[in-house]
């Protein structure tokens, strides 16, 4: 009795690593070579600071652009990582934190946007107490 249940265990255990086996074999498309060929074609990291910087200057075009709608960028700051663009700095309302997220989020390229711009009010007399 005691071997009849042990070769059902083998039987099953068999059945299961051949399950797991097929799993492991590549695609009759040749995946292995697709994922080869996406990992060769990775950006090195000159070509990502390159293309960071590119992303910068687009973001900052785009506000200069803006500002017929009123967009004042000049205390914000622009950094992109692969994609993704930090804005920081002070606007004088919430309004311009919205257009200047709205703006950027609208550059190609652009993945996703944070922003961390305060409003912050400007003084209208300067050297005063």
């Amino acid at each position: 009795m005691n071997a009849k249940k042990l070769l059902k265990l083998l039987g099953a255990s068999a059945v299961v690593f051949a399950c797991l086996n097929a799993q492991a074999q590549p695609q009759a498309g040749g995946s292995v070579p697709a994922v080869q060929a996406a990992a060769g074609s990775s950006p090195t990291a000159a070509e990502s600071k390159a293309a960071n910087k590119q992303l910068v200057r687009d973001v900052r075009r785009a506000f200069r652009g803006a500002r017929s709608q009123g967009l004042r960028s000049s205390n914000i700051t622009v950094r992109a990582n692969n994609g993704v663009v930090t804005l920081t700095g002070s606007v004088p309302s919430a309004e311009q934190v919205d257009l200047a997220t709205n703006i950027a989020k609208g550059v190609p390229g652009v993945q996703s946007v944070t922003s961390r711009v305060a409003v912050r009010k400007e003084f209208s007399t300067r050297g005063s107490n």
